[in-house]
């Protein structure tokens, strides 16, 4: 977990000097916010722990707009099956039918048990 929050701060440290390097200095403020929320998420992933079995596969279309239109894109998602009983849609990874998950607290990977 330190790892991980070493390489937190060197990003949202080369993106502070580069944020001032270019003159943009009274930007720092949104660069500080930016850099707390993306810590909220890094903490939210790394405390995460779970496992479960992939119980179906299934491949969605999404779709996303923007100023140039309307997108479809397909993204296949694995259900898995926790051992508490719930259900966790997450986006394949080359996961298959029958693997044994298991996300420890701290890592930041998901891995294959079986």
């Amino acid at each position: 977990m330190i790892k991980f929050l070493g390489i937190w701060a060197i990003i949202w440290i080369i993106i502070a000097i580069g944020v001032s390097a270019f003159g943009y200095g009274e930007s720092l403020p949104g660069v500080a916010v930016a850099a707390l929320i993306s810590l909220f998420f890094v903490f939210k992933i790394l405390n995460e722990n779970w496992s479960g079995t992939v119980v179906e596969i299934k491949t969605e279309t999404v779709y996303t707009s923007d100023e140039d239109g309307t997108e479809s894109q397909d993204i296949t998602y694995a259900y898995i099956k926790l051992d508490n009983g719930k259900t966790k849609k997450i986006q394949n990874m080359g996961w298959k039918v029958g693997d044994k998950l298991v996300k420890a607290r701290g890592q930041a990977q998901i891995k294959i048990i079986s």
